[in-house]
């Protein structure tokens, strides 16, 4: 079936036409183009972002001023949040900002056997529990770049895998003994690797999740970030707490590759060939180095506040620019190949995440263009829709 294809919104539009009218999709990305779009986890809740303009689109505001960690499925319809005051991951629709799903929680129902009070607060967790969700708040998320899982880790030291179309969770991991702190897919999403402040490093097989390997004491301090290359399902970088020399490592042979520079967060350019790092001795300037040498390639100033998140654009002809969030409350845009600014967002809140995503706007005039050709005879109500990245909707209305 094709991606997206909703049965019941085709009518809906449809409904009000003609007999004439017919509702085709086809799969052609050609005809839809993406534009850059900012997921930003602050202080005070959720938003997204045009990198373009900083116009925001949504924002959904929280009271529990709780640090939260956001990422972007890869085809721009969902912003994942988690933060570490819940234990559940919640799904917003990117288009408006509604929620669409929340992960399972401990809450006295269905298979959860927890002893709860009348108001509902749990007393304690019962050993014998069945129930598929974490039990304390959420540190770390990430989507595979399929899109089809997510994956989530916090204080209760699981790594739990979902199944991100219907909610259910696939593997719930146990191996850490202490706060789970980061997590990244492999880029064939065959792998999942966990990061934790008992100081290990741990990867996981996604089809079945046991434990591929595991790197013990992989830093003298806490594991704060692991990142695969998104050119390489082998090379993995990770970045320790207070502050740890960036390591690179071979996660077939279990060898650490490279290890240089002082630093506590580390994001791979989209080629693999570049790394972001930020120094806690800089706490407001970050660099950009060569994964090889460790050479620094430039220097990117402009942040008064701690820099807490780096992200590449993975959008096309927008693969040179990479977005930082501080809280300075602040998102600043930066051509990666000169280490220029090109532009500051005021957010006007503490940022403890940033992501880029993409989404996708419709070229008009080729869609039409493209459906003139399968249908030439086409009426004036006749619509071209957006339906998902690669789909695209024509309702027609045939003269």
């Amino acid at each position: 079936s094709l991606r997206g294809f909703d049965a019941d919104y085709a009518k809906a539009r449809a409904a009000p036409w003609s007999k004439r009218s017919t509702v085709h999709n086809w799969v052609n990305p050609d005809l839809l183009v993406s534009r850059g779009m900012l997921a930003v986890g602050t202080r005070h809740g959720v938003r997204l972002v045009d990198e373009a303009t900083g116009d925001m689109r949504w924002e959904v505001r929280s009271g529990d001023d709780a640090l939260r960690r956001v990422t972007m499925s890869p085809d721009g319809r969902f912003v994942a949040s988690v933060n570490v005051a819940e234990e559940q991951w919640k799904l917003w629709d990117a288009a408006n900002g509604v929620l669409r799903m929340s992960g399972a929680k401990h809450d006295g129902t269905g298979a959860c056997v927890c002893n709860f009070t009348r108001s509902g607060l749990r007393t304690s967790l019962d050993a014998g529990c069945q129930a598929q969700a974490h039990t304390l708040g959420l540190h770390a998320v990430a989507f595979s770049r399929c899109g089809q899982r997510l994956a989530t880790g916090g204080k209760d030291r699981m790594v739990i895998l979902w199944d991100a179309r219907t909610g259910n969770a696939e593997h719930v991991m146990l191996g850490h003994c202490h706060t789970v702190r980061t997590l990244s897919f492999s880029a064939d999403g065959a792998r999942l690797a966990s990061g934790s402040e008992d100081l290990s490093i741990r990867v996981w097989d996604t089809s079945t999740g046991d434990i591929l390997r595991t790197f013990l004491g992989s830093h003298d301090t806490f594991v704060f970030q692991v990142q695969f290359s998104p050119a390489d399902n082998r090379v993995l970088v990770s970045t320790g707490v207070p502050e740890s020399r960036l390591k690179l490592w071979d996660v077939d042979s279990g060898e650490m590759l490279r290890s240089f520079g002082f630093c506590i967060l580390a994001e791979f350019g989209p080629d693999g060939r570049r790394i972001a790092t930020l120094s806690n001795s800089d706490f407001n300037v970050f660099h950009l180095v060569n994964a090889e040498s460790g050479v620094v390639l430039s220097t990117l100033a402009s942040h008064t506040g701690y820099v807490s998140s780096i992200s590449f654009s993975v959008n096309g002809s927008n693969e040179s620019k990479l977005a930082s969030g501080s809280y300075d409350g602040t998102c600043k845009v930066w051509d990666s190949s000169t280490g220029a600014l090109l532009r500051t967002i005021e957010v006007g809140s503490t940022i403890f995440s940033v992501f880029w995503g993409r989404d996708w706007v419709m070229d008009t005039q080729r869609a039409m263009a493209f459906a003139m050709g399968h249908h030439p005879r086409l009426g004036e109500r006749s619509q071209v829709l957006a339906l998902d990245a690669g789909v695209v909707r024509m309702i027609l209305d045939r003269v």
